[in-house]
């Protein structure tokens, strides 16, 4: 079956600082291949610095590659919209950024800042729209959903925002999920409840996920497979009872050694009021 999403020979490369390195570059992301299936949960780990999260803003198509191929449902879409992303591709494949304090407008209530992407991806209009959206904050667990959509984003933990980042993600239908980093700028106490929001978005919706994470924690919790990436390239890859049980290379054993709770096998219980 043809993945959803595949990644050939995925590069970047960036200016390298400095007046002594004037013309030099620098190489984050080095011919990276990788595949997400249907209604699979794949983690990308690596440490700051790593190429990840360049990765994850490539598939966006926030960031331009300047080589490799990014196929969706076996189409190069660099090759269909060399100029940028469409709008149908951006419904297609959404985005959770790192920062749920920085993403949200905090002049406009929850419900504006989700009736926009409903709005502008087609998916609901006029009296369609406080229906959607109440319907969007109750998927997130944020009930009852008529009371926060007349919040503002200053009235919410860092949890809670990060629910509405991921509600305005899911607004257009989207079959991808980009998540980059999205609990660590949270609490210890609330990460895992954001994480097990996104299985079961997964489980109940059949969304595809690509995790961006530092943390073996939580990609051992919540990915099907996990990519070790390390100096812009995946250096191993496989499921993940694997990768964390009989880890290969010695940057993943690196990894592992510095977040023991990666083989916990059950998140502790949190509630959804984060």
């Amino acid at each position: 079956m043809t993945p959803l999403l595949e990644v050939r020979g995925l590069t970047k490369r960036f200016a390298a600082g400095g007046t002594l390195a004037r013309g030099a570059v620098r190489t984050v992301v080095d011919a990276v291949d990788f595949q997400v299936g249907r209604a699979e949960i794949v983690a990308l780990v690596g440490e700051s610095g790593s190429g990840k999260s360049t990765i994850a803003r490539l598939i966006a198509r926030l960031d331009t590659p300047e080589a490799g191929a990014l196929c969706l449902d076996g189409e190069d879409v660099l090759v269909r919209e060399p100029r940028g992303a469409s709008r149908a591709y951006r419904r297609r494949v959404q985005m959770i950024f790192q920062d749920p304090f920085g993403s949200l407008n905090p002049v406009h209530t929850l419900a504006h800042h989700l009736e926009r992407p409903l709005e502008l991806h087609g998916r609901a209009s006029g009296a369609e729209l406080r229906p959607a959206v109440h319907a969007l904050l109750a998927q997130v667990g944020l009930s009852p959903p008529e009371e926060y959509a007349a919040l503002y984003p200053h009235a919410l933990s860092g949890g809670q925002r990060q629910r509405v980042a991921i509600a305005r993600a899911l607004a257009p239908q989207p079959e991808l999920l980009i998540a980059d980093e999205p609990t660590s700028m949270l609490d210890v106490s609330i990460r895992m409840g954001v994480l097990a929001l996104l299985r079961q978005l997964r489980d109940t919706r059949g969304i595809s996920l690509l995790l961006i994470t530092h943390d073996l924690a939580s990609a051992r919790f919540l990915a099907d497979r996990i990519l070790v990436l390390s100096g812009g390239r995946i250096v191993e890859a496989g499921p993940t009872a694997q990768i964390v049980d009989a880890p290969q290379h010695p940057y993943t054993r690196q990894l592992l050694a510095a977040a023991p709770g990666a083989t916990r096998t059950a998140p502790p219980a949190t509630s959804h009021g984060d």
